[in-house]
């Protein structure tokens, strides 16, 4: 089989160009390799009489070192540095108690671990077999008859090197050699076929350098690994101090070349820590400085003031967050302090998590989010910040701690609006991004949103997918995969200005109202900033008013969608809803839609309009890709979902409307009907039925809509409710203003 590897270079020659003394370092190392001369190299960069001048030989505990650099006697120097980083006890990394029970059984361990003696290796789901030698620029997703799109991220995930801490922990369990001996015959390897870059980071394809990578594997897999297997005789003096000398190599290479993003907070985590634990470096102070005041800048840099981080992806938050907390635990563990305000910058992140958290302790899976276990990370948040006794409440569900003060909660910069019932797993929950369209990793979703009934997740986002170049990517990335609306078959379509462009100094425009009774969100898409496809000029205004319930009260959400053209055309509008739902049921006389999930139904209807139709698309692939649901964050396959299309064509602006409410009687009086009380522009309004007789009549009074230009829209300047009973009694709840 040919080797997938970069810009075709041949079998056998390192993607790098080498020099002569490192070519032949490649012919002459080995794990048992023995030094002869300072002016030899170490590693293919770094020469011996190099890595010794870089340490702080004046250390007392380095006398046995600096005597023998003096003599000129490079094996004698690396037998002694060896020695004393093997009886060394101090720093300490972030080792669990028992790692090697630290996330999976000790079978699955051990499993995992003879695969990888077999050089059986996996990345983003897809596993690869490897011969005697593992080529580390490899991708499997390149060759011609590979079943996978072609994907990046397999050559660098790999090179993230988590299959080392897979073999540290099955030696350290099982103290059987063979686990060891693997590690330093891998690591030898990546050191001799892998260089450190010069001049400017290797951020391309096939690049075992990629900053986050280098950033990721020094934070983790390489310090794990180094501390684990150490001391083992198959570790070799020769096989230490390379590695020693390669973590420097790293540290200079993350100092070098910082990104941003997120991508900054792990290339500084991993600085952080080679610098803290590897303190023998006379570079490691400046290190360790660099490494916390650029994370202690970011925090205000990359954190908005209602404590989002700026890619506005729920996942990456906490990614962030674990990066600038790493640090922390770091120093802590190792007695030494980060500056005043490093700490009291993170409760904010953590409370991000708190106020954005799902009835089941997840989060809303907002462009590339994935799975987040809240109430973990929330204890950790209540043993920092034990005055927030409101992090613990959630991390104990409910066991200690004081319940949140509030339930429905604004991220003004964030743009993200969350409403929910009560802060049980039986919640009510509704979460909608108004916001803009973020550093990183976003998707073009504004005003999509999911909703939770009696803590069952309905209404979904597509969220994430493997970061390849399959038609599945692109469907999770675009509007078809959340649930906005589509004017003409055009999606919305933000992307391809700089990234610093999505990112906002102040609160974004919407209006937001909470109250005991009523939450109340209203926002728009559509402006020179917000086009849909083909610079087709349209705006979508969502509306969306929660009505709390009581016990003989249903919780209701009022959706008013408002839709501006502007030109005098006809336009086709498809209004799109994705439910995570085993099977809907349209009952197209009646104008509603159910569906039914664990025990519970949701029930969905829409406001008459002529020429308004509803079919179900599920699992589509042509004309277009839609009605999907990938099965996890960075790894392939999808499901089919019912994906409710609400489609019409009109001329001028007008307004779609629905009603979402749970089944039955179970919860409240039952709803009889959902219409039109007034289809007008400017004085909208929506009657709701009730089996006991009574009406609800929603009514928007709206301004003009504004120019183009202007980026704002039609705003609400009056919204009420108005209950009638029977006998003909009328209670009214103003909304707005």
């Amino acid at each position: 089989m040919p080797r997938a590897i970069p810009n075709g270079v041949a079998s056998g020659i390192l993607p790098l160009k080498l020099g002569l003394a490192a070519l032949i370092w490649l012919c002459l190392s080995g794990p048992g390799a023995r030094a002869q001369r300072m002016d030899e190299l170490l590693t293919p960069s770094t020469t011996y009489r190099d890595f010794f001048s870089s340490l702080d030989l004046k250390r007392p505990s380095l006398a046995g070192v600096r005597k023998a650099v003096r003599r000129g006697d490079a094996k004698a120097a690396v037998a002694a540095l060896a020695a004393y980083f093997r009886d060394r006890q101090s720093p300490r990394g972030l080792l669990p108690a028992k790692p090697e029970a630290a996330s999976t059984s000790s079978s699955e361990l051990i499993a995992e671990a003879e695969r990888i003696l077999a050089h059986r290796l996996s990345s983003v789901g897809i596993e690869h077999q490897f011969g005697p030698e593992i080529d580390w620029h490899y991708n499997p997703t390149y060759e011609p008859d590979s079943p996978f799109d072609r994907d990046n991220e397999w050559t660098w995930q790999l090179n993230r090197h988590h299959m080392w801490e897979t073999l540290a922990r099955a030696y350290r369990l099982t103290g059987e050699e063979r686990y060891a001996e693997e590690f330093v015959r891998q690591m030898m390897h990546w050191i001799r076929s892998c260089p450190v870059p010069r001049g400017e980071a290797d951020q391309r394809p096939f690049s075992t350098w990629r900053t986050i990578e280098a950033g990721i594997r020094m934070a983790y897999s390489w310090p794990e690994a180094f501390f684990l297997v150490r001391k083992p005789p198959n570790f070799t003096d020769q096989a230490l101090v390379t590695m020693v000398a390669s973590f420097a190599e790293h540290a200079r290479y993350l100092r070098s070349f910082p990104t941003r993003g997120n991508w900054l907070t792990m290339e500084m985590d991993g600085l952080f820590h080679v610098g803290l634990l590897f303190p023998e470096f006379r570079e490691s102070t400046e290190w360790r400085q660099f490494a916390v005041e650029t994370l202690f800048a970011e925090l205000d840099r990359q954190v908005y003031p209602d404590g989002a981080q700026i890619e506005l992806t729920p996942g990456y938050h906490d990614v962030a967050l674990r990066n600038f907390l790493r640090p922390l635990q770091l120093a802590s563990r190792n007695g030494q302090k980060l500056p005043d305000g490093y700490l009291q910058r993170l409760e904010r992140m953590f409370a991000f998590l708190l106020w954005i958290s799902t009835p089941d302790g997840d989060v809303p899976r907002f462009n590339d989010a994935w799975s987040v276990d809240v109430p973990e990370r929330l204890a950790e948040g209540a043993r920092l910040f034990p005055e927030r006794r409101d992090f613990l409440w959630l991390a104990t569900r409910g066991r200690e701690g004081t319940m949140p003060d509030h339930r429905s909660h604004l991220f003004p910069f964030a743009g993200i609006a969350v409403m929910r019932s009560d802060w049980t797993r039986e919640a009510n929950y509704l979460a909608l991004d108004a916001g803009p369209f973020g550093f990183g990793h976003q998707h073009e979703d504004k005003l999509s949103f999911v909703l939770y009934l009696r803590g069952v997740p309905f209404i979904v986002d597509a969220g994430s997918y493997a970061y390849d170049a399959s038609k599945w990517r692109r469907y999770v990335l675009s509007a078809r995969g959340h649930n906005v609306v589509h004017v003409d078959g055009k999606e919305q379509k933000r992307r391809g200005k700089p990234r610093e462009a999505y990112v906002v100094d102040r609160p974004v425009p919407l209006v937001w109202k909470s109250a005991d009774r009523f939450d109340y969100l209203e926002a728009a898409y559509g402006g020179p900033d917000e086009l849909f496809e083909d610079s087709l000029r349209a705006r979508h205004t969502r509306r969306v008013l929660y009505l709390r319930g009581s016990r003989s009260e249903k919780d209701l959400w009022v959706i008013l969608d408002s839709l501006e053209p502007f030109d005098d055309r006809p336009h086709s509008y498809t209004s799109v809803f994705h439910l995570d739902v085993p099977q809907v049921e349209v009952r197209q006389d009646q104008a509603l839609l159910r569906a039914t999930k664990a025990g519970v139904t949701m029930e969905m209807r829409w406001a008459r309009l002529p020429g308004l139709a509803v079919r179900v698309v599920e699992g589509q692939e042509e004309p277009v890709v839609q009605g999907w649901m990938p099965l996890a964050h960075g790894r392939r396959g999808v499901r089919a979902i019912p994906t409710p299309h609400f489609e019409i064509e009109r001329s001028g602006s007008f307004h779609l409307g629905y009603l979402i409410s749970t089944a039955g009687e179970e919860v409240g009086v039952r709803i009889l009907s959902f219409d039109w009380a007034a289809d007008r522009w400017d004085r909208p309004a929506l009657d709701i039925r009730l089996a006991d007789g009574s009406t609800l009549t929603i009514q928007w009074e709206i301004d003009p809509p504004p120019a183009w230009e202007s980026g704002g829209w039609a705003r609400s300047r009056r919204v009420s409710v108005e209950r009638r009973s029977a006998s003909g009694a009328r209670e009214s709840i103003q909304v707005l203003p």
